[in-house]
C-alpha cells in the first residue's frame, strides 16, 4: 500500500513539522527577486500623476490635456502589470504616446529622467524603510514577551564563550531589544534623509518652466525639498545611510543567531528549537539542525557587501548625475525584513532548558567575582589582591574536582596566605552567601542589571519605547496616505 502524498518532502526526520511561515516567506522572496524598475514602478506612476496635476495647476498644460495624460498613464500602468518591458521611463512614455497621441509627450515638460529617477528611488526606499521599521517593531514586541516569560530563568552569562557571571535569559534577550530600538532610530534617520523631493531639479540645473516644486513635494508625500538642484540629482547618501542601517541591524541579529546556535548545541544544550525553525540531516537521523541561524548569518554578510558596494560605487564619482546607481537591490530589503521576522519567530518559540542552565551554573564558577568582592568588603584588601586570592581558590578547586559550592573557608585562608602572606578568615555563612546564585543575581539590582526587579523595569521601559515607535511609524504612514488622498482629489478636480 503506497504512502499518502506529502506536502513538503524537505520536512522529515526531526523536522517533520511544517516550516515556520516566516521562513517560507523569506525563501519565496529570495527565490523570486524583483528588479528595482518593477518593484518601484508604482513610484514612477505616482510621479507622472503628480507632475501632470502640477502642470495643469500652473497653467503649463490645459485641463483637457492633463485629463488625457492622466487616463493614459493609468492605462499604461495597468498594462505594465503584465508586461515588465513597459516599466522603464522611456518605455512608459512611448506606450503613453501610442495610446493617447503626441499630447502624451507633454508629460515630460519641466523635468528630466534625473530628477524623476531619484524621486522614484526615494519613494521606494522611503516605503521600504518604513516596512523594515514595522518588522523591527514587531521583532521587539515578540522578544519582550519572551523576556517577560523568563525573568527568573537563571543562566550563565558568557564572555569569550566562557562562563562569566550569572544572568537571566530575560536580561540577555532585552539586550537585543535595546539594540533593535537603536536600529529603529537609525532607520528613522534614513527615512528623513530619503523623504526629500528632487522634482523640479530636472537634469541638474532646474528648469525655466514655472513648476511648483513645493506642490510636487506635498503631492508625493515628501517631507521637504532636496533644495539645491545639483545635490538633488547627485547625492546617494540617503541610500548609503539605509544600507548602513541594514548592515548594522543584520549583523546584530546575526550575533543573536550565533548565540542561539551555540546554546542549542549538544554540548551546551541550554535551549531547544521549535521544530518549525529547524532542519535535519539526510543521513543522520538524530540531527535537529539550526539551519535558519546559519542562513541569517550568511545574509548578514551579504548586507555588509551591499554597504561596501553602495559606498564604493560613488567613491571618486563627480558630483552630478551619473549612470544611475541602484545601491540597494529589492531582494536585499526583502532579506532584511524576512530575516527579522524569522529571528523574531525563532526567539518567541525557543524552549529554554532551565534545569541544564542551572546545572551549568552550579558546575561552574560564575560567582567567583562576588567572592572576591566579599573579601574586599570584609577584609579591606584591594580588589586586585582579592582577585589573585580567588584565582588560587578556583585553581585548587579544579585540581581537586570540586565545584564552586564545595569551596570551604580553609581554601580561602590557604590561598590568601599564599598570595598576601596572611590568612583571611571567612565564615561559612559569608562564604555561602557569596557563592549563592540567587543572591548573586539579586545583588545586581543596578539600572540595567540582571536582577529581576531591574529586568522588570527594563521590560516596562522597552514596552514604552515600542509604543512611541509605533506612534511615529503610524504618523509617517498616515502622512504618505494623506498625500495619496490629496493627489487623488487633485486628479478628480481635473478628470471629473
Amino acid at each position: 500500500m503506497s504512502s499518502p502524498p506529502k506536502a513538503d518532502w524537505e520536512r522529515f526526520g526531526r523536522a517533520k513539522k511544517a516550516e515556520a511561515p516566516e521562513i517560507t516567506e523569506l525563501n519565496t522572496w529570495r527565490r523570486n527577486p524583483r528588479s528595482f524598475d518593477v518593484a518601484s514602478y508604482y513610484g514612477q506612476v505616482l510621479i507622472h500623476r503628480a507632475h501632470t496635476v502640477m502642470l495643469a495647476e500652473q497653467g503649463i498644460i490645459i485641463g483637457e490635456e492633463a485629463r488625457t495624460i492622466l487616463e493614459g498613464v493609468k492605462a499604461v500602468a495597468k498594462a505594465a502589470e503584465g508586461d515588465p518591458s513597459l516599466v522603464g521611463y522611456m518605455s512608459t512614455e512611448t506606450a503613453l504616446i501610442k495610446r493617447v497621441g503626441e499630447v502624451g509627450g507633454k508629460m515630460h515638460i519641466g523635468r528630466s529622467r534625473n530628477d524623476l529617477g531619484h524621486a522614484q528611488r526615494r519613494i521606494y526606499l522611503r516605503d521600504q524603510t518604513e516596512r523594515l521599521i514595522g518588522a523591527v517593531i514587531e521583532f521587539q514586541r515578540r522578544l519582550i514577551d519572551k523576556a517577560e516569560e523568563n525573568v527568573d530563568t537563571l543562566m550563565p552569562g558568557y564572555t569569550h564563550i566562557r562562563q562569566a557571571q550569572p544572568v537571566t535569559l530575560a536580561h540577555y534577550i532585552l539586550a537585543h531589544v535595546e539594540a533593535a530600538a537603536r536600529t529603529v532610530e537609525r532607520l528613522e534617520g534614513a527615512y528623513r534623509h530619503a523623504n526629500l523631493s528632487t522634482m523640479g531639479a530636472a537634469a541638474f540645473a532646474g528648469t525655466s518652466w514655472n513648476v511648483d516644486r513645493t506642490r510636487m513635494m506635498r503631492l508625493l508625500g515628501f517631507d521637504a525639498l532636496c533644495e539645491n538642484t545639483t545635490d538633488a540629482v547627485a547625492t546617494t547618501d540617503y541610500a548609503i545611510e539605509l544600507a548602513s542601517a541594514i548592515a548594522i541591524h543584520m549583523t546584530q541579529i546575526g550575533r543573536l543567531a550565533e548565540d542561539l546556535q551555540i546554546w542549542s548545541s549538544d554540548e551546551y544544550n541550554m535551549i531547544d528549537l521549535d521544530e518549525a525553525y529547524a532542519g535535519t540531516s539526510s543521513i543522520m537521523p538524530q540531527k535537529k539542525n539550526p539551519l535558519e541561524f546559519e542562513y541569517i548569518k550568511g545574509y548578514s554578510a551579504e548586507s555588509i557587501g551591499n554597504l561596501v558596494t553602495a559606498v564604493a560605487s560613488v567613491k571618486g564619482i563627480t558630483y552630478t548625475n551619473t549612470v544611475d546607481r541602484l545601491l540597494i537591490e529589492p531582494v536585499a530589503l526583502d532579506t532584511a525584513v524576512g530575516s527579522t521576522n524569522v529571528m523574531a519567530g525563532a526567539v518567541a518559540t525557543v524552549i529554554p532548558r532551565k534545569e541544564v542552565m542551572m546545572k551549568n551554573l552550579r558546575d561552574g564558577f560564575t560567582t567567583a567575582t562576588d567572592l572576591a568582592d566579599t573579601l574586599v568588603r570584609s577584609h579591606g584588601i584591594s580588589f586586585r589582591q582579592a582577585h589573585d586570592i580567588i584565582v588560587e581558590v578556583v585553581v585548587k578547586a579544579l585540581e581537586e574536582g570540586k565545584k564552586a559550592g564545595e569551596i570551604g573557608p580553609g581554601m580561602v585562608a590557604d590561598a590568601s596566605e599564599k598570595v598576601i602572606g596572611r590568612r583571611l578568615d571567612i565564615s561559612t555563612g559569608e562564604l555561602a552567601s557569596a557563592l549563592d546564585l540567587n543572591k548573586n543575581l539579586l545583588g545586581r539590582n543596578t539600572v540595567g542589571g540582571p536582577a529581576p526587579e531591574s529586568v522588570k523595569k527594563m521590560i516596562a521601559n522597552r514596552r514604552r519605547s515600542v509604543k512611541e515607535q509605533v506612534a511615529r511609524h503610524r504618523a509617517r504612514l498616515e502622512a504618505v496616505q494623506g498625500a495619496e488622498k490629496m493627489l487623488a482629489e487633485a486628479e478628480g478636480s481635473i478628470t471629473n
